[in-house]
């Protein structure tokens, strides 16, 4: 399970992985921003991409953890 975020304003986005291979390794694209801009604390100046891209990471995130504890005896927590 990978996320990747690519950032429009990096200069080097276009050696990244740039498009969701499987369900599992997914990429991400944060077009008013950089690839660890995602990664760093939330503020009101973020713009929409980068709120964006964060739900999406979070949703992912607890879907694999879901399916995690679902499939073994015990469970993963992370809160």
């Amino acid at each position: 399970n990978i996320v990747f975020s690519n950032g429009r304003l990096d200069p080097w986005s276009g050696g990244g992985v740039q498009s969701t291979i499987n369900p599992t390794v997914v990429a991400i694209w944060i077009h008013q921003g950089a690839h660890h801009l995602d990664l760093r604390f939330s503020d009101e100046a973020d713009p929409s991409s980068v709120t964006t891209a964060r739900k999406t990471e979070k949703a992912m995130i607890t879907e694999w953890i879901n399916q995690f504890n679902a499939n073994n005896s015990v469970p993963l927590r992370f809160d």
